[in-house]
């Protein structure tokens, strides 16, 4: 028979659940600049060339433009997830909704208009990992939320 969780081990194993999200985007983050130079950046590179050339051949300028650009945003992603800790610390030792509150608004300015960029481009890519990122972080921050507010 398996054990019941409490209410308090549900809100132990989400809080945990969202520091690995976080440190996961800091992780991503750090790695980007490097990975946007390597042969790792390959598979990407391709449904870029894929949604903006047809596939056709690019001018390596433009390749050049695309690694840059990718480099340049994992810092962004860090800096995203060294908030997000600190946000989903807050929440866990404080009695106040406030934390979760900022980490949904804050999906809210970034996922629709990510994904009706990415959907302009038919880029699907993208519309899947933020789709899947969102799940990853809002639901269990809605459920933390309800808990700080019931």
């Amino acid at each position: 028979m398996s054990k019941l969780l409490s209410g308090n081990d549900v809100t132990k194993k989400l809080e945990k659940w969202l520091l690995m999200v976080a440190l996961g985007h800091i992780a991503v983050g750090v790695a980007l600049p490097f990975v946007a130079f390597s042969s790792g950046f390959d598979f990407y590179a391709e449904k870029l060339r894929m949604s903006f050339w047809s596939g056709a051949l690019i001018p390596p300028e433009a390749e050049a433009f695309q690694r840059w650009i990718v480099a340049l945003f994992g810092p962004t992603v860090a800096s995203w997830g060294v908030l997000m800790t600190c946000l989903v610390r807050a929440g866990m030792r404080q009695a106040d909704p406030w934390p979760w509150n900022a980490l949904l608004l804050s999906l809210l300015a970034w996922a629709p208009a990510d994904i009706a960029i990415s959907l302009m481009r038919d880029f699907w890519l993208h519309v899947i990992v933020d789709l899947l990122v969102v799940v990853a972080i809002a639901i269990p921050a809605l459920v933390l939320r309800a808990q700080k507010t019931a």
